[in-house]
């Protein structure tokens, strides 16, 4: 199946467009702030986040038509990580991830049923995980606000939050 839209870069081009950049700048902030700065939810979504993106680095390439198998599998494997934790856990940023996970996979099985270009399932998912970043970022803020310390600064004989 072709797909309809701009061309592929030439050669010497990126094609990145400002709005994947904006987004990978912002992930990594969201990866640093919250693995630095946050609790030990914090740090294991930043983990299973780091986790989700280089698995999906091996199924990048494996497609049905439109639809990227490899990607969505992983991304369906991450809500249920993050859906469990928005259970298990006190803090509020988990269940708003889990809503975002939906989201994106929604936006594969999209793909699947209507006639949703390439390009639009993409852009799609990129705002969502632009939204997911920012919401982690938010969750440090307000632990933060809170007076509470991060991992790094708990002592030894305190009693750690459950994850």
């Amino acid at each position: 199946m072709r797909r309809s839209g701009p061309a592929q870069p030439e050669r010497g081009e990126t094609g990145i467009t400002p709005f994947i950049l904006a987004m990978n700048i912002v992930s990594w902030v969201a990866f640093a702030v919250a693995w630095l700065k946050g609790g030990h939810a914090e740090r294991f979504g930043v983990a299973v986040l780091l986790s989700g993106a280089l698995i999906e680095m091996f199924f990048v390439h494996w497609q049905i038509g439109e639809l990227e198998v490899g990607i969505a599998a992983t991304q369906v494997v991450l809500l249920l990580i993050f859906g469990r934790l928005a259970f298990s856990s006190d803090r509020w940023w988990p269940l708003a991830v889990t809503g975002c996970m939906i989201l994106i996979v929604t936006v594969h099985l999209l793909v699947i049923l209507t006639s949703v270009s390439f390009y639009a399932a993409i852009s799609a998912r990129i705002g969502v995980w632009l939204l997911l970043y920012v919401i982690l970022i938010a969750s440090v803020a307000e632990r933060w606000l809170a007076g509470e310390a991060a991992v790094s600064r708990v002592g030894r004989g305190r009693v750690r939050e459950a994850v």
